[in-house]
């Protein structure tokens, strides 16, 4: 029953797709393909649901009497867990994707191809986690890669549309190409594509490592782990914002369920694997949310907050396969399940943030920092969403953010003892995971002081915000409140994933409900952030009441040192706000200060400070490279023809030569 209703749930967001394109009006093509992929994610939610809750098979073939076992399906505690996420976030970014077509629509922009394109990619990524053979997962991987590109050139005019677009292109495609070598690899060795036959032992050989190298940096890559990250910055900007939610929320989510995928098939046993991946994780974590700080355009900054915390689920990973690695359950459930927590907190909250900026971009028509302010007086609400996403992702009790990061706190606190000599390199590990918390609380009090505080810098005098867009920021911080003051639920969800990663045989019937136990118990901190919650509430409504009730609504300007004169220019900027943090590791951030000084005692003309900082894996490692390929392929004018046919026969060339690869491979 429940597998149907997921079926039915994916049929309805594709025949919704297809029937409106019979729709000439843009606005009822819209509203038609949204509302039928709203309604098939919520159903198909439903069935999820439904199957996590209830028994259901874990293999499904759709073509069982025939040779298509393409067709293999797999509904397993990780690939429920994962499909849960793509449909929950589906459902409040299709409502904002609707709200923010309508000013293009108005304007007489064509939506058709960027709205059909998004809609299919929900519903590629709902097929794409339950996918059992390597196939099926590869064109779905593929046909996610392009939509996300469709989308992403919606403004194609803007040559930094164009830039970024392309770097996201190449990025997504190199890692097809490397994931397309780890699955001939895994399936020379199995002799099968299905994922429930992929079992490869550690034999210590070469291969071995070679196969989780491939398999790991194909996926990092889509994570945007530290340095495979240069083309989330990039692509963030320049993409339409409802994609940006899904990018960040979802899409580079499927990085992190490849890695799952990973150690499934490679059970890895070294530690040295499980500490290269904490090291790489703990990097991006910090430089992640340092390059942030120093950033201005509120979409860039997101993004590296986005790397930040991949980091900090990396972190959690690389304490798995420790755990794995000494045999130490405990370990191992710590670090998955913290891993897998942060994975759909991460999912919510950074969403709901993009929602929020899309929101501002909307009504300011500006994605830098420094020209915001006094949003707080036209949109109170939208403030307090944004607040609460901001304390979520910085870490901070009690919401969610706060949870996941204190079991992975837990595990490394527990972890020292795994070896001699551990306990300092867990100390280490974990402060410098302090000082990424640190770091993003400096971050988002910036934002949401020089964002919404304040007076205002830009000249506007309405800011608009409708009720499909105030749910769709409104629902996914109350799941950040919920889960933080409530996770058991979903503790107990991601319990049944972590179980099957348990050591002693990765199969989950025999460890079934092992990981709950070993978790650290939460009831105390839900009863202690409940009733500091329920008490913050009552104190801000007495508050409001005796405001009303005797003193009335303050209508004077706060008091301001005197001063009755202020002006936009005598708040802090973003960059000034954040320049002692980042002078620290200026060189690494490649910090360049512009600045003019009044040198007169009366000064006539206006003071000037502002900082911009530039990826040095960008400037100083891949830009060298990309710059020195095209030097070279320059120089072979022969492959640069105009005629189209040419550049044809060249894709038909590496479609054979793949089949050719293929097929030696087999053979």
């Amino acid at each position: 029953m429940t597998l149907n209703l997921f079926a039915t749930g994916l049929a309805i967001q594709l025949l919704g797709a297809l029937l409106s394109l019979a729709l000439k009006d843009d606005k009822k093509f819209s509203a038609l393909c949204h509302f039928s992929a709203l309604a098939g994610v919520i159903i198909s939610f439903m069935g999820t649901l439904g199957m996590i809750v209830f028994p259901a098979p874990d293999i499904v073939n759709l073509f069982e009497n025939s040779t298509w076992g393409v067709f293999s399906l797999r509904f397993d505690m990780l690939a429920k867990f994962f499909t849960a996420v793509v449909q929950l976030l589906s459902i409040p970014v299709l409502i904002y994707s609707h709200s923010y077509q309508k000013p293009y629509i108005e304007n007489g922009k064509s939506v058709r191809l960027p709205v059909f394109s998004f809609v299919t990619l929900g519903l590629s990524l709902q097929v794409l986690t339950v996918a059992n053979n390597a196939v099926l997962f590869l064109i779905f991987w593929e046909l996610m890669a392009i939509l996300s590109y469709v989308n992403m050139i919606f403004e194609n005019e803007k040559p930094e549309v164009q830039k970024g677009s392309f770097v996201y292109f190449v990025a997504t495609h190199a890692a097809t190409f490397i994931l397309y070598v780890f699955f001939l690899m895994l399936h020379a060795k199995a002799g099968s594509w299905n994922f429930s036959d992929f079992h490869v032992a550690n034999d210590g050989t070469a291969f071995y490592y070679v196969l989780f190298a491939l398999g790991f940096t194909g996926f990092a890559i889509k994570a945007g782990f530290m340095p495979f990250h240069f083309w989330l910055p990039k692509a963030h900007p320049v993409a339409p914002t409802y994609l940006s939610a899904f990018l960040s929320g979802v899409i580079i989510k499927l990085g992190i369920y490849g890695i799952f995928r990973v150690i499934e098939f490679l059970r890895p046993g070294d530690p040295w694997i499980g500490w290269a991946v904490v090291l790489v994780s703990l990097v991006s974590a910090i430089f992640g949310v340092w390059y942030a700080l120093a950033q201005h355009d509120i979409k860039t900054l997101l993004a590296y907050h986005s790397i930040e915390n991949i980091g900090i689920i990396g972190i959690g990973l690389g304490l798995g396969i420790l755990g794995i690695s000494y045999g130490n359950r405990t370990i191992t459930a710590l670090g998955f399940s913290g891993a897998l927590l942060h994975t759909l907190n991460h999912a919510i909250f950074k969403s709901q943030l993009f929602i929020g900026s899309g929101i501002i971009y909307q009504n300011l028509h500006t994605r830098n920092i420094e020209k915001m302010g006094g949003i707080v007086h036209y949109a109170p609400w939208l403030t307090a969403f944004f607040l609460i996403g901001s304390v979520a992702i910085s870490g901070i009790p009690p919401l969610n953010g706060f949870i996941s990061e204190f079991i992975i706190y837990t595990g490394l606190f527990q972890s020292g003892g795994l070896a001699p000599n551990y306990t300092i390199f867990m100390l280490l590990v974990t402060v410098g995971l302090a000082l990424v918390g640190g770091l993003a609380v400096a971050c988002f009090t910036k934002v949401n002081s020089i964002m919404f505080l304040g007076l205002q810098r830009s000249d506007f005098k309405k800011f608009r915000v409708s009720a499909a867009e105030y749910f769709s920021i409104g629902m996914p911080a109350l799941l950040c409140i919920v889960i933080g003051l409530f996770p058991m639920p979903v503790l107990r969800l991601v319990s049944g994933v972590t179980d099957a990663f348990l050591p002693r045989g990765f199969e989950s019937s025999s460890n079934n409900g092992a990981t709950l136990g070993m978790l650290p118990d939460l009831f105390p901190l839900t009863v202690i952030f409940a009733s500091l919650f329920v008490l913050a509430g009552s104190l801000y409504g007495l508050k409001k009441y005796r405001s009303l009730k005797h003193t009335g609504i303050r209508v004077s300007k706060p008091w301001g040192c005197g001063n009755q004169h202020l002006t936009p220019r005598v708040q802090y900027t973003a960059s000034s706000y954040a320049d002692e943090l980042n002078s620290i590791p200026a060189n690494i951030l490649l910090l360049k200060e512009h600045s003019l000084y009044p040198q007169e005692i009366f000064p006539v003309k206006d003071a000037f400070y502002e900082s911009h900082s530039e990826d040095y894996t960008e400037k100083k490692v891949f830009g060298p490279v990309y710059s020195g390929i095209i030097q070279a392929l320059r120089k072979f004018s022969i492959l640069n023809k105009s005629d189209i046919r040419v550049y044809i026969a060249y894709m038909l060339v590496a479609l054979v030569a793949y089949c050719i690869i293929g097929f030696l491979w087999k053979y």
